[in-house]
C-alpha cells in the first residue's frame, strides 16, 4: 500500500540539521514523498528492474539479495531505520542486479528518482548526504570482504554480530541472515553460536545476538 504523507519521521534524513539542507529542498522532497508498507518477505524491487523511486527506511529492515543462475540466494547488503537504497540509481539508468526484500513487515518514505536528479543540481549538501551513504556503504563491503577470508567459523560469526550492532548493543540478523553474510550453512551458524554462547562470548536473547566482553 502507498499514500502521500508530508509527515517526517523521528529518525529522517531531511532532519539532519548538519548538513544543511536548503529548506527549498526539503519542502520539494516532502512535497513529492510517499509512503509504502510493505509486509514480510515483500520485494520492493526486482532484480532486472530500473527503480523509479529512492527509498529511505522509516521502520523494519530491508535486504538486498543477489540471485545466481541456479536461483541461490547471496545477501549482499542490509538496510535498517534512516537508511537509504538503491544509491546507484542517483546516477545512473541500468537495471538493479539485486532484490531488494523486506525481511519483516516495514516501512519505506519514497521519492521520485527524477525529483531527487533535479535537486542534487542545486543543492550541494544533498549530494554530500548521498556520498556518505555510498561510502558508509563501501566500507560494509569491505570489512564482508574481511570476514569473507577469515579462517574459522567462529571468526567469521563473531565479526558479522559485530558489524551488525545496532545503538543498542544487539545484532538483530537472523540466522539465516548471517549464513548468506559469512558464507554458511545455517546448521554452521547455529553451532558456532552455540559453542560462543557456551564460551561466554555472545549472549543470544529475544531482542538479539550480543557479544560479551572479553
Amino acid at each position: 500500500m502507498m499514500h502521500s504523507s508530508n509527515k517526517q519521521c523521528q529518525n529522517c534524513f531531511l532532519l539532519d540539521k548538519k548538513l544543511k539542507i536548503k529548506d527549498t529542498t526539503v519542502t520539494s522532497l516532502l512535497k513529492t514523498k510517499t509512503i509504502q508498507n510493505v509486509n514480510t518477505q515483500g520485494c520492493i524491487i526486482s532484480q532486472g528492474c530500473l527503480p523509479l523511486n529512492i527509498y529511505c527506511v522509516a521502520e523494519g529492515k530491508i535486504n538486498t539479495i543477489e540471485r545466481d543462475l541456479e536461483g541461490r540466494e547471496n545477501l549482499v547488503s542490509t538496510f535498517t531505520a534512516s537508511n537509504i537504497f538503491p544509491l546507484t540509481n542517483i546516477v545512473s539508468d541500468q537495471p538493479t542486479d539485486y532484490e531488494f526484500i523486506a525481511e519483516g513487515k516495514a516501512r519505506l518514505c519514497c521519492f521520485p528518482v527524477k525529483t531527487v536528479r533535479e535537486l542534487l543540481a542545486v543543492d550541494p549538501q544533498l549530494s554530500i548526504l548521498f556520498l556518505q551513504n555510498a561510502c558508509s556503504r563501501g566500507l560494509d563491503s569491505y570489512e564482508r570482504i574481511v570476514i569473507l577470508q577469515s579462517k574459522s567459523a567462529a571468526e567469521k560469526v563473531t565479526r558479522t554480530v559485530e558489524q551488525f550492532l545496532d545503538a543498542d548493543g544487539y545484532c538483530r540478523l537472523t540466522r539465516k541472515e548471517i549464513s548468506l553474510w559469512a558464507n554458511l550453512t545455517i546448521e554452521t551458524v547455529i553451532r558456532t553460536l552455540t559453542s560462543l554462547e557456551k564460551k561466554k562470548r555472545v549472549k543470544k536473547s529475544p531482542l538479539g545476538i550480543q557479544l560479551l566482553p572479553q
